[in-house]
C-alpha cells in the first residue's frame, strides 16, 4: 500500500458516513465505498418515519458547515426536510454512487493487515481501512416482555413506525415518554379516541421556539449575503454557551432553570396530580432536555392518561402495569429506545490477534478520541464511545472527527502499513475522561442512558465542543504503534 491510496470501506449513510466521505472526497480520498443496509442515505432521519418527527437543534446549525441549507421549513426541521438534505448531500458531493444500499455487513475482521468485511448475503471484501459510523441510536429496542408476542392488536417501535395502521378512533398506549414520544404524542392526540402514556421516568421538557421559515429571518437570509453564515454561527455559538451547566459547579444557576421549567408545567397542565406525575427528581442537564410547546397541554387532554407505572407484560388486550392496572389498547407503540451501549452491533468485530472489540467492551465501551481502539489497527470511528453531543450540534464533532480521520488516511497513504493506537495512550485519555465527567450532572444519579450501572460515562463528551476540536487538531503519530506497508 505504500505510495498509494488506501481503500476504505464506510458503515453507514447517515450524518457519520456521510461526512467521513465527503471529508475524503473533498480532499482527493475517492477509494472509498460506503455500505449502507437501508434503501437511501440518511440514516436515523431515514428510519424515523413517526408522526411529529423533527429535530431539537436548529437547523441552521444542523447541518454541515460547508453545506449550509436555508430551505427549512421552521427554526427545527423535520424529519422529510433533513432526509431529503442529506440526499441532496450525498448527491452534491459524488456519495451516492459510491454507495451500495441494501447491504449490511456482519462481520469485519483484521486479517493479514487489512480489514475483511463479511455481509449478510454470505460474500466478502477486503479494504486497508475500516470507517464505522452506524451511530448509537440505530439498533431500536423492544423490552422482551411475557406475553409480547401475545398482543392481538397492531405494535411497532417508534423508529419502525407501521404507516398501514389506521389509528383513528383506535385507543393506542404509548410506552416511555422521552424523545419521540414528546414528539409523535401531540402530533396524534387529535386522532385517536384513546390515548394510554406509560412512562418510565418523566423528562425535563422546555419550550421550543420554533419560528416559521418563510418569515422575516427567511427573507433576509436569503437577501444578504453572508447572513446564513451568520446565522449559522450565531446558532452554534448560542449552543455552545449552554456547556457550563453540564457541570456540578453549575448548581445554583441550575435551580433557576429548574424554576423555569416548573413553573411551565404549572402553566401548561391544571391537573395537579398530573403534575406531579410528570416533574422529574433529577438534575437539569443530566439527560437531554427536550423541547416542545404541545407536550403538556397533550398529557392534560381529557382522552389521556399517564402512568407511572412501568410495564409488567403484555396480555392480548394490552399491557399490564406493574401495579396491576390493565390497560386496553387497540395499538401499541413503543418510545423504549434504542441499544447505544452496544456501539457497532451486531457486527463482529475481530482485530489483532482475535481480539473481540464486544468482549472487551462488556463493561462498557471506550476509545481514543471516541475515534480509535487499541488493538484494532486502520479501524475508525464516527460518533463513537464519548462523542455524543448534548449541549451543541453533533454534525460539528462529526466533521472534526471526519478530518482527523482524513489526515490518518493520508499519513497510511504515504507510509502504508497501519496505525494502531497505544493502549495506554487509550488509558490515559479515558481516565482524564472519565474524571472531568465525574464533576458533571452525568453522574448524578439521573435515568439516562449515557452511562453504565456502575457508573461510567461511555456515550456524551463532557466538555465543550471547542475542547473536542482541539483535541482533534492533529494527528499525534506519538500517539499510534505503526507498522510499515
Amino acid at each position: 500500500m505504500t505510495g498509494s491510496t488506501p481503500t476504505v470501506a464506510i458503515i453507514g449513510a447517515g450524518f457519520g458516513g456521510l461526512a467521513a466521505a465527503i471529508e475524503l472526497g473533498r480532499n482527493g480520498i475517492h477509494s472509498y465505498r460506503v455500505f449502507e443496509r437501508g434503501d437511501s442515505a440518511g440514516g436515523v432521519w431515514r428510519a424515523n418515519t413517526y408522526p411529529g418527527a423533527a429535530c431539537d437543534v436548529p437547523s441552521p446549525a444542523y447541518c454541515f458547515s460547508y453545506e449550509l441549507e436555508t430551505e427549512w421549513s421552521a427554526r427545527y426541521g423535520s424529519q422529510p426536510e433533513i432526509h431529503r438534505y442529506l440526499q441532496r448531500c450525498a448527491d452534491k458531493y459524488g456519495v451516492t454512487p459510491k454507495i451500495s444500499f441494501g447491504t449490511e455487513v456482519t462481520a469485519a475482521a483484521f486479517v493479514d493487515g487489512r480489514w475483511r468485511l463479511t455481509f449478510a448475503d454470505g460474500d466478502s471484501q477486503e479494504f486497508d481501512a475500516l470507517i464505522c459510523a452506524t451511530g448509537q441510536l440505530s439498533r431500536p429496542k423492544i423490552p422482551q416482555l411475557p406475553g409480547l408476542d401475545s398482543f392481538a392488536g397492531n405494535q411497532f417501535h417508534s423508529a419502525q413506525w407501521d404507516h398501514s395502521v389506521e389509528l383513528s378512533g383506535k385507543r393506542v398506549a404509548v410506552v416511555g415518554s422521552g424523545a419521540s414520544a414528546v414528539q409523535l404524542v401531540p402530533a396524534i392526540v387529535d386522532e385517536v379516541a384513546e390515548l394510554h402514556v406509560v412512562q418510565r421516568s418523566p423528562y425535563w421538557v422546555g419550550n421550543k421556539y420554533n419560528h416559521r421559515g418563510d418569515g422575516p429571518i427567511h427573507r433576509l437570509v436569503h437577501r444578504v449575503p453572508g447572513l446564513a453564515r451568520l446565522q449559522h454561527n450565531a446558532e452554534w455559538l448560542w449552543y455552545e454557551l449552554r456547556v457550563p451547566m453540564i457541570f456540578n459547579r453549575a448548581d445554583p444557576l441550575r435551580h433557576v432553570y429548574h424554576a423555569l421549567l416548573r413553573a411551565k408545567i404549572r402553566r401548561e397542565i391544571r391537573d395537579p396530580l398530573l403534575r406531579k406525575m410528570v416533574t422529574p427528581h433529577y438534575k437539569v442537564g443530566c439527560n437531554r432536555v427536550l423541547l416542545s410547546n404541545d407536550w403538556y397541554p397533550a398529557l392534560d387532554r381529557s382522552h389521556v392518561s399517564v402512568y407511572a407505572e412501568g410495564v409488567r407484560q403484555v396480555g392480548p388486550r394490552g399491557l399490564v402495569l406493574a401495579d396491576g392496572t390493565e390497560i386496553d389498547a387497540d395499538v401499541i407503540v413503543w418510545c423504549t429506545g434504542f441499544t447505544p451501549n452496544e456501539y457497532l452491533a451486531p457486527i463482529e468485530i475481530t482485530g489483532r490477534d482475535g481480539r473481540a472489540l464486544h468482549t472487551e467492551w462488556k463493561d462498557g465501551p471506550q476509545a481514543y478520541l471516541g475515534i480509535c481502539a487499541a488493538g484494532y489497527p486502520n479501524l475508525f470511528m464516527m460518533y463513537g464511545p464519548n462523542t455524543g453531543s448534548l449541549t451543541n450540534t453533533i454534525t460539528f464533532l462529526l466533521e472534526k472527527q471526519a478530518r482527523y480521520i482524513r489526515m490518518a488516511l493520508q499519513h497510511l497513504e504515504r507510509t502504508g502499513g497501519w496505525l494502531d493506537v497505544r493502549p495506554e495512550v487509550q488509558e490515559r485519555f479515558n481516565e482524564k475522561l472519565q474524571k472531568r465527567a465525574h464533576a458533571t450532572v452525568f453522574t448524578s444519579g439521573c435515568p439516562g442512558w449515557y452511562h453504565t450501572e456502575t457508573g461510567k460515562v461511555f456515550a456524551v463528551w463532557p466538555g465543550s465542543h471547542v475542547a473536542y476540536a482541539k483535541a482533534t487538531r492533529e494527528l499525534v503519530l506519538a500517539d499510534y504503534e505503526q507498522a510499515a506497508g
